[in-house]
C-alpha cells in the first residue's frame, strides 16, 4: 500500500500527517507549488513529486485540491494506467462521479470528506472526526478505512450537496454568526479582544450542551423561554440583522416546540413576531 497525493494545502497536509500517525506509507506528493510539495513531504517524511512520478507510485491516491481542479486532474490521470488504483477526492460537495470513466480504467474511485474544519496545515487531530464515504464498492476500502482508524458512514450520490450544505452552516455560518456578534458588541463599546473574550465562552457552553444534551434540548434564551417582549426589543434594535434574526427565531422557535414548555397563545405570539402569521398547526399539544 503506497499512499499518495495531488494537492498539497491544508486539507492535503493534514491528513497525509495523520496516515502517517497510523503508521500507513505516504510515497509523496504533488502540488503546482513546489514550496507546499516540499512541505508536505517533510511534514510526513515523504517525498515531493511530479505527477508522472506520483501517478505511477502510488496505489492509493487522494486529490485534495479545490473542486474545481478536480476533473482537470483526473483528465490528466486517465492517461496512465490506473488498473486497480483506489482514487478518493475530499470535496464535500462533489460526488465520486467526476471520475468519469473509472471503470474503463478498471480504477476503483470514492469520495472521501472529513467533517472537520482545517485551520492549518498540520491539523492532523483527526481521531474523533467522522468522514463520508460515497462511491461503488465500498466493501473494497475498509481495510484502509481499518488500518487509518477513520469512523466513517456512506452516504448516496445525490445527497453530497445536502450534506456539505450542513456542514458549511455548522462550520462556515458559525464564523458570519460570531461577526454578527462582535458587530453588534463593538457598537456597545467593545473593542474586538473583548469581544472574542465574550462570544467564545458563550459559544462553547453551547456546543458543550449539544454534545451532553443533544441539540433539541440546548436551546436557551428568549424563545424558548417565550419572553415575547424580549424578542420585540431585540428587533426594534436591529437593521441590517432583522431578517436574519427572524429567520434564526423562527428556528428556534421549532425547537421550542419540541420542548413543550410554551403556551400555544405564546407561540401564536412569537409566530407573528418572527413571521407575520399564526395559524393552528403551529399549535402543540400540551
Amino acid at each position: 500500500m503506497n499512499i499518495g497525493f495531488i494537492g498539497a494545502g491544508k486539507v492535503g497536509c493534514s491528513f497525509g500527517h495523520y496516515l502517517k500517525q497510523q503508521d500507513l506509507p505516504i510515497v509523496g506528493y504533488y502540488s503546482r507549488s513546489k514550496s507546499s510539495s516540499f512541505y508536505a513531504a517533510n511534514l510526513t517524511r515523504s517525498s515531493p513529486l511530479n505527477f508522472d512520478e506520483l501517478v505511477k507510485k502510488s496505489d492509493y491516491i487522494f486529490i485534495t485540491t479545490p473542486d474545481d481542479v478536480i476533473s482537470n486532474i483526473w483528465n490528466q490521470m486517465l492517461k496512465y494506467d490506473l488498473e486497480g488504483k483506489f482514487i478518493f477526492h475530499m470535496s464535500g460537495c462533489l460526488s465520486s462521479s467526476v471520475f468519469t470513466g473509472y471503470k474503463d480504467k478498471n480504477a476503483h474511485c470514492y469520495s472521501l470528506h472529513p467533517l472537520y474544519s482545517f485551520a492549518g496545515k498540520n491539523s492532523s487531530n483527526l481521531k474523533n472526526t467522522i468522514f463520508s464515504i460515497e462511491g461503488e464498492n465500498i466493501e473494497k476500502i475498509k481495510p484502509l478505512l481499518q488500518k487509518a482508524n477513520i469512523n466513517y458512514f456512506v452516504i448516496e450520490e445525490e445527497n453530497k450537496p445536502l450534506y456539505h450544505a450542513s456542514a458549511v452552516f455548522v462550520s462556515n455560518y458559525i464564523v458570519s454568526l460570531a461577526k454578527i456578534a462582535e458587530n453588534l458588541l463593538i457598537k456597545c463599546g467593545l473593542n474586538k479582544s473583548q469581544c472574542v473574550n465574550g462570544i467564545y465562552p458563550l459559544m462553547e457552553s453551547t456546543i458543550n450542551n449539544i454534545k451532553e444534551s443533544g441539540i433539541d434540548n440546548s436551546l436557551t434564551g428568549p424563545i424558548v423561554r417565550g419572553d415575547i417582549h424580549t424578542v420585540e426589543k431585540h428587533l426594534d434594535n436591529l437593521d441590517e440583522y432583522y431578517e436574519i434574526y427572524k429567520s434564526l427565531g423562527t428556528i428556534a422557535l421549532e425547537i421550542a416546540k419540541v420542548q413543550k414548555n410554551l403556551s400555544n397563545d405564546t407561540i401564536c405570539e412569537l409566530q407573528k413576531i418572527l413571521r407575520g402569521d399564526c395559524n393552528e398547526k403551529d399549535y402543540i399539544d400540551i
